[in-house]
């Protein structure tokens, strides 16, 4: 987003100070990571942000905001300097007045797990037909980070032809806030489970949330307003759009656990191993079959072909070349520790570790834990602490381990205080599994663990690597290769 100081003020809906000669584009809040020639937003909490106006501009800012009377933290140069009466809402004023000026489709993402993984493929779905496009960036999916993606734009080029937004929440209304600032003409529910409870309370609390952006959906590039939604989810029933509310919707997922009406990408079919290979079938709009589409994801596990398929009813919808999208979306590299393939020289075979760090939740360790046992040779599950679950944490916890006794695992590492848990369950539930905890820290001690799991074992195994993300889980993956 480029701006002139008069068209800053306008669109952040505050007042021209000073009026500085360069050019402005984008914005940023952390004077240590600057943008050249770009908007300098002090935010003002633990810490407040007007301190480090200096810093920034010093560093290569070009404007700055300011709240009510702070004109003064500004030094003297060429800035543009525009006075807000909050400079958060400053900043939110501007996302809004930039995604007023992009005319294409805009999709945000929300639901409990495969939020950044299906951010990733819907991107690259629309690549295939968008250029230039945005695409939320890191855990850039907040109150700020929202704001900061709309506003960057594409820094030195043409205006935006399409968005690609995560919006993730904690609490009850954060998804409408964000909904409410993205305008979304494409809104993808990802799936409901269990997360956050320290603040959501119950799982019925947790589909509203994920629900609350469908209020906001609006036509964009000639297309009407999509929800692209699990069709295997009870928890979703009560906040499905009416006839009556003009928006279309696509189902995906199982037709085995479907309910109500027919899936419109349907998983026919999935393999895991080194790839994900999934068929889908898309139901065309007139109800009958359309066609098959088969997919070699790289990215692990049977829950990864459910994101593709929602990433294909977004493309379905906006008439994309669907051997194009394919390709792009075969062509995608896990997101960080999320369901990242690894290889261990062990023993006299290639061991493959999954390394699937980034967070847990029940629901995820569930469907990691199943696409583990779709794996041949010794299977072994990490499992470090599930966090914000609140006063059933425990139970919760003991659920997992009976759920990897059931699928049978073969051994299971506890590691933080919560997943002893998990271990302990484990073992209870099946004798003879291999079960074992230790402390978060404990980095050595669980490497040996590991090892001595498949030292022995007659052929190649597979170590499945799964906590929330406090827990730095990646630190065993590290030191297991190293």
């Amino acid at each position: 987003m480029r701006w002139s100081p008069e068209r800053l003020a306008a669109a952040a809906s505050g007042r021209l100070l000073r009026a500085g000669t360069r050019p402005i584009q984008a914005a940023f809040i952390d004077s240590r990571t600057p943008t050249p020639g770009g908007l300098f937003v002090p935010i003002v909490a633990a810490r407040d942000g007007h301190d480090f106006i200096p810093a920034a501009l010093a560093a290569g800012a070009s404007a700055t905001l300011v709240g009510p009377g702070r004109g003064e933290a500004v030094p003297e140069g060429d800035f543009t300097v525009v006075e807000v009466g909050d400079t958060l809402e400053g900043l939110t004023q501007l996302a809004r007045d930039a995604r007023a000026q992009l005319d294409g489709p805009v999709v945000a993402i929300t639901g409990s797990n495969g939020k950044t993984t299906t951010r990733a493929f819907v991107e690259a779905a629309l690549r295939t037909a968008f250029d230039p496009l945005i695409c939320t960036q890191g855990n850039f999916n907040n109150h700020l980070g929202l704001p900061l993606t709309l506003v960057g734009g594409v820094a030195g080029t043409e205006p935006p032809r399409a968005a690609v937004l995560e919006l993730g929440m904690s609490a009850p209304g954060e998804n409408d806030h964000l909904a409410q600032v993205a305008g979304p003409s494409v809104h993808v529910i990802t799936s409901i489970a269990l997360e956050h409870l320290e603040f959501m309370g119950s799982l019925e609390a947790i589909a509203a949330a994920e629900a609350e952006p469908l209020a906001h959906l609006r036509a964009s590039g000639g297309h009407r307003p999509l929800a692209v939604l699990p069709g295997d989810e009870p928890a979703l029933v009560p906040h499905l759009p009416g006839p009556d509310s003009g928006l279309r919707v696509l189902r995906f997922g199982s037709p085995d656990a479907a309910i109500g009406a027919p899936l419109d990408v349907a998983i026919v079919a999935v393999e895991v191993g080194a790839r994900t290979r999934a068929v889908l079938r898309l139901r065309g709009e007139d109800g009958q079959e359309d066609r098959a589409l088969s997919l070699s994801l790289r990215t692990f596990g049977a829950h990864n072909a459910r994101n593709a398929a929602a990433a294909v009813a977004v493309a379905a919808h906006l008439g994309l070349d669907l051997d194009a999208v394919a390709r792009a979306l075969e062509a995608v590299e896990p997101v960080g520790d999320r369901g990242r393939l690894l290889e261990l020289e062990l023993g006299g075979h290639t061991h493959a570790l999954i390394a699937d760090c980034y967070n847990a939740n029940p629901g995820s360790m569930s469907a990691a834990l199943g696409s583990l046992a779709m794996l041949d040779g010794p299977r072994v599950a990490v499992l470090g602490d599930m966090l914000e679950l609140g006063p059933d944490e425990d139970a919760l916890h003991r659920e997992v381990g009976t759920e990897a006794a059931r699928l049978g695992i073969d051994a299971v590492l506890g590691v933080g205080p919560r997943a002893r848990a998990i271990a302990e369950a484990a073992a209870d539930a099946k004798p003879g599994l291999v079960a074992h905890a230790v402390e978060r820290d404990a980095v050595d001690e669980a490497c040996a663990w590991i090892r001595a799991r498949l030292e022995g074992a007659s052929e190649p195994g597979a170590v499945l690597f799964k906590a929330s993300r406090g827990i730095q889980l990646e630190r065993v993956v590290e030191a297991l290769r190293g």
